[in-house]
């Protein structure tokens, strides 16, 4: 089996990866939050559960993880905080992501999506509903897809591809997976790139996973107060 798999093509184990890592999880926490928005509208208990999975998802992805190089990029949630480089990447990255998304949906004058109309019907539910569940999304978000493309797509690409084709492979998987307007693919092509550059700079996961939370829980709740 381990022949089979040396000999499929790196782009093709990137798709595999893919639909392996971050589909089952997405859809079960989705599935999650769906319940309590239909069952118990009134509080956002689905968090405990999301957050259940995820800790399991977590424990089996490190028992199975196979990037253990002193080049891979190390699946972790590790880094210095307080560091004062790592402020100023997480702050740029997370402004990069929410500009980027929010303008391109102005310069392509697009006003709907169904992202966009999943996040805007929170709006329907209260504060004590909305935001534990909102909070939930961003984490499986920045959990799953940073693991998912960083973690395991981008070290397996990078042993078969130069960087600049591993990040151009990642980055069309990571707009096709999204189910965008034609018009937004190219910027969130854009945007994975700048993670996969910064996960490569930092060898690890770690400040990806939370820059990548941080800009979806606070665009997230900029839709959901109805400032954006």
């Amino acid at each position: 089996m381990k022949k089979v798999w040396q000999k499929i093509p790196a782009w093709l184990k990137a798709m595999f990866l893919n639909i392996v890592l971050l589909y089952p999880i997405i859809t079960i926490n989705q599935t999650i939050i769906q319940l309590n928005l239909t069952y118990f509208p009134k509080y956002g208990i689905g968090l405990i559960p999301v957050l259940s999975m995820l800790y399991l998802y977590w424990k089996v992805i490190h028992k199975w993880n196979p990037f253990t190089n002193k080049d891979d990029i190390k699946i972790s949630f590790k880094f210095s905080i307080l560091y004062k480089k790592n402020i100023l990447t997480i702050l740029g990255l997370g402004v990069f992501t929410i500009i980027t998304i929010y303008f391109s949906y102005i310069i392509f004058d697009i006003d709907n999506s169904p992202q966009l109309r999943y996040i805007k019907s929170f709006s329907n539910y209260n504060t004590i509903t909305s935001i534990p569940l909102l909070l939930g999304l961003a984490l499986t978000a920045g959990i799953v897809e940073e693991v998912t493309y960083r973690g395991f797509m981008q070290n397996t690409t990078h042993r078969k591809y130069s960087k600049i084709v591993s990040y151009l492979v990642i980055g069309i998987l990571f707009s096709i997976v999204h189910f965008l307007p034609v018009a937004l693919i190219l910027p969130y092509i854009l945007m994975s790139i700048a993670y996969s550059f910064i996960a490569d700079k930092q060898k690890s996961t770690g400040l990806v996973i939370f820059a990548h939370f941080l800009a979806d829980f606070v665009l997230f709740l900029l839709i959901y107060f109805k400032i954006l």
